[in-house]
């Protein structure tokens, strides 16, 4: 009888190790990993302000990992050129993605030609943080609201600075809703449409509350309006868009951590948990509220359908803005 069952158990036992083969690999690759320095892209310059953010979170991040996360900027093409970098890196988990909703939102309807997929050239990781943006002009701008920006606008035509996708399609959507005519000026980052706009070259720009709080407060740039759907907590005389009139103007930015396709479900699940701890943190959330942003804490299953339902939004928004296809 023992040598009858030999047959049946040979096949059984060798179903029952390819069965262990397959697991342990992804519970010693969860155990060891990060072995070595992991790569952060950001495709914005530094000196935005989420490169200010992506830089706290990185550091914290390094203590719970036990690894440097090295951030290195890649800006330029709307975020095309990160993330283009980011899909053909090997998907082990040491190069990672802070993308936003430029290149995972808006993109897909802006270009008619995407070198890559925001949903399947990616794994989602954690949500990050969310920034509501600012209508600001030159101090000497002869408006001191909406309404005032408005005329001013329909009697001279308007220099109107973009640093991102998102102030692009708030100045479309401005110009859609309002009926003025703007001149857009496209920059390669906030950093450099903030100095152009407190160098009087561009009369108007959209953009985070960080980056240009410093410029409000003394005097070098006046706030109209925010663009999201409350007031900021930093500038609460500011009204809203739609407290302005204009509540086709509702737009936010946000951030989030991807790695490449294909990367193993233990890498990602444990990325997660060290994102989700350090954004709990009292130090982090102090660091994210004083840059003028809210934390925005999602599962890799949250981040997949936000995505999913931000790529829809901002094509809609597109539409409504009429902005063309590049």
């Amino acid at each position: 009888m023992n040598n009858g069952d030999k047959p049946m158990r040979n096949p059984l036992r060798r179903m029952l190790a390819a069965l262990l083969l397959g697991v342990l690999p992804l519970c010693t690759l969860a155990q060891v990993y990060p072995d070595r320095p992991i790569k952060l892209i950001l495709p914005f310059p530094a000196g935005s302000a989420t490169d200010g953010i992506a830089r706290v979170i990185a550091e914290d991040l390094r203590k719970g990992l036990g690894q440097p996360v090295v951030i290195e900027n890649q800006a330029g093409a709307d975020g095309n050129i990160a993330a283009q970098n980011v899909k053909r890196a090997a998907p082990d988990g040491y190069t990672l993605f802070m993308s936003t909703n430029s290149a995972h939102g808006v993109n897909k309807s802006l270009y008619a030609n995407l070198p890559y997929d925001p949903e399947r050239d990616f794994e989602p990781v954690a949500g990050l943080i969310r920034i509501p943006l600012m209508l600001l002009v030159r101090k000497n701008f002869p408006a001191d609201d909406v309404a005032a920006f408005v005329r001013q606008a329909k009697q001279t035509p308007l220099s109107f600075g973009t640093g991102n996708t998102s102030s692009q399609v708030a100045a479309a959507l401005l110009r859609s809703a309002a009926g003025i005519d703007i001149t857009v000026v496209p920059y390669r980052g906030t950093p450099q449409a903030l100095a152009d706009l407190v160098g009087g070259q561009i009369d108007a720009a959209v953009v985070d509350p960080y980056s240009s709080m410093g410029f409000i407060t003394n005097g070098q740039l006046k706030a109209l309006a925010v663009t999201d759907s409350v007031r900021h907590p930093l500038q609460p005389q500011v009204p809203t868009m739609a407290q302005a009139g204009y509540k086709e103007v509702e737009l936010a930015s946000w951030a989030a951590l991807f790695a490449p396709a294909k990367t193993s479900p233990a890498v990602i699940e444990r990325l997660q948990q060290e994102v989700a701890r350090s954004l709990a943190k009292p130090e982090v959330k102090d660091a994210v509220q004083r840059m003028a942003m809210t934390t925005m804490v999602m599962t890799p299953e949250q981040l997949r359908t936000f995505v999913h339902s931000e790529i829809e939004r901002w094509s809609r928004l597109a539409k409504l803005a009429n902005v063309p296809k590049k």
